[in-house]
């Protein structure tokens, strides 16, 4: 392998191994000015989108010790572009698929979410859960219900008896 190719793969694995999810497109029909939006769109949610050719791309992943099999080969075919998340694979998956219902494209190939692979058809039911506050907030509702809940029993007997004697000194 050349030097620059092996750079070239060393950028990739780095990339790789700083992300917590990739996300895998097909960017053929998209212009350089719909690219350049796109790649926008995912540096807002905190994600890089670069167009990876699928030799290098192979090699990256297999360098950087994630499985690809034949499932992940059949993917890498033809043009193919990465999003590298770093935080919230959520949001970058609903960019990646609400930029594709605006504007048509890019075609969903696949993501590597928490170590597993995932086909286009998964990512993007991937993409309409909510994202990480509103679970967060949802997972502190639940656990605060409940806490309410005994608190209210906890305190009953005190307020009950507080209630009896201002009900005997208003008697009195």
């Amino acid at each position: 392998m050349r030097h620059e190719k092996e750079y070239l793969v060393n950028e990739i694995v780095d990339k790789i191994k700083d992300s917590d999810s990739l996300f895998l497109t097909s960017y053929l029909g998209l212009n350089a000015e719909s690219i350049t939006l796109l790649r926008k769109e995912c540096y807002k949610g905190s994600s890089q989108y670069l167009v990876v050719k699928n030799r290098i791309l192979k090699i990256a992943l297999e360098k950087a010790g994630l499985e690809v099999n034949e499932d992940v080969k059949s993917v890498l075919l033809k043009s193919t572009a990465v999003a590298f998340s770093k935080d919230d694979a959520v949001a970058v998956a609903k960019s990646l698929i609400k930029f594709r219902k605006d504007k048509g494209l890019p075609k969903m190939k696949g993501g590597y979410i928490d170590g597993k692979w995932f086909d286009d058809k998964q990512v993007e039911a991937f993409s309409k859960l909510p994202s990480r506050e509103v679970l967060l907030a949802q997972l502190m509702g639940t656990i605060k219900g409940p806490l309410n809940g005994f608190v209210t029993v906890l305190s009953a007997p005190m307020r009950n008896f507080v209630c009896a004697l201002k009900a005997v000194g208003e008697k009195k």
